[in-house]
């Protein structure tokens, strides 16, 4: 792989290196390759595109054009995403956040007010992506997140102390609500709802570098809301709230899955696309 060794050049030359690999943002991985490599900007970019590329980062770039061709997203090559503005480490132990993650967030937002003393719980956190961004909206609330994964947990108390919030959130090891005590104002999880049975077709960015226990909810997708929502109410407070996010085809089973546990408000919320993606449930017995 031979390359320009000047600066806008060198962005167009990876740009049509990754469009003609099948990388679905090539335009955005190729700015984000010099940035972690060169150090210049965007701006760089237009402003100074004869800007000259030394041969170390030329042989950085070089590495991480094959490894992105190869099928390894940008955010496992630099072990770091960002979701809601924050900036997580991301290890093998830990989903790879997405942006539509973030609606948990948003409704969360919405249901409380933001000076709030909640007692928030994240199951099956990971980086502890959604618990750490809530803790930043909510000053006053105290979270707990818990992971099967030791080294999930690791990585999450990491994040945590990363973005101020250390304080405030405790991460435990353990399976599902087994793993802790006491009720919550806010319960939220991004548990993984895919069908094992089509793992093997996920995209190579997916099945090869996200961790299989983030992603593998059993035959049909459900087992963790089969596990999670009878046991729930048991640890939320009244007037709380548990909001999960769930796949783009199972919204009629998991509000099935809510309705046997006794949940009387029952809401599900569309992502962006307009696809189902997180069901909202509360209240009393029926």
């Amino acid at each position: 792989m031979i390359l320009s060794t000047t600066l806008k050049p060198l962005y167009s030359e990876i740009c049509s290196i990754l469009k003609d690999g099948a990388v679905e943002t090539p335009e955005l991985d190729a700015r984000l390759i010099i940035e972690e490599r060169s150090g210049y900007s965007w701006s760089d970019i237009i402003a100074s595109p004869d800007s000259d590329i030394t041969q170390e980062q030329y042989d950085l770039i070089v590495v991480d054009i094959k490894e992105r061709l190869s099928g390894k997203p940008i955010s496992r090559i630099y072990g770091a995403r960002e979701f809601w503005g924050l900036e997580f480490k991301i290890t093998p132990d830990t989903l790879d956040p997405r942006p539509d993650t973030e609606l948990i967030i948003e409704l969360a937002l919405k249901s409380f007010g933001k000076d709030r003393p909640l007692r928030i719980l994240d199951l099956g956190t990971g980086s502890g992506c959604i618990l750490i961004s809530l803790l930043s909206e909510f000053p006053n609330a105290t979270g707990y997140g818990v992971d099967l994964s030791y080294g999930a947990v690791k990585c999450a108390k990491e994040n945590a102390k990363k973005n101020h919030v250390g304080d405030r959130a405790s991460f435990v090891c353990g399976s599902w609500l087994e793993a802790i005590g006491g009720k919550y104002d806010l319960i939220v999880s991004n548990p993984p709802y895919i069908s094992n049975q089509i793992i093997p077709e996920l995209s190579k960015e997916v099945r090869n570098h996200d961790p299989i226990l983030s992603l593998d909810g059993g035959k049909y997708g459900l087992n963790p809301y089969k596990i999670i929502f009878p046991a729930l109410k048991t640890f939320l407070n009244e007037g709380g709230k548990a909001f999960f996010e769930i796949g783009y085809d199972q919204e009629k089973d998991v509000m099935r899955l809510a309705e046997e546990s006794r949940f009387m408000q029952r809401t599900v919320h569309h992502d962006l696309a307009g696809n189902p993606r997180v069901v909202d449930i509360s209240g009393g017995d029926k």
